[in-house]
């Protein structure tokens, strides 16, 4: 994936800035808020039915991980949407002579 690496969301008002690392082949994400208020890190962990949910880690900081988890999907969701394709080609073809 092409994701970014660091990107600022907005959360509960103010503007955050979240970094995305991969951790052996776990995704985590380290959510820098800008007053005095610790660093937050999520990921995606599932249950023992099979669903998916987002945590923090070291746990104990569910419902911040939960609400940060699901604006971060929105905005990447977003971000993956919009990323433009390109498409170019090395070699032109040669114009013909109009007197050929």
């Amino acid at each position: 994936m092409n994701d970014p690496k660091t990107f600022d969301v907005e959360l509960n008002g103010q503007l955050v800035r979240v970094s995305g690392h991969t951790i052996k082949s776990a995704r985590v994400y380290h959510i820098v808020y800008p007053n005095s208020k610790p660093p937050l890190n999520i990921t995606i962990a599932e249950d023992t039915d099979g669903v998916k949910f987002w945590t923090s880690l070291p746990e104990g900081r569910q419902e911040e991980a939960e609400f940060a988890g699901k604006i971060i999907a929105m905005y990447i969701r977003e971000y993956r949407r919009n990323q433009v394709c390109v498409t170019t080609t090395d070699k032109k073809l040669p114009a013909r002579n109009l007197f050929d």
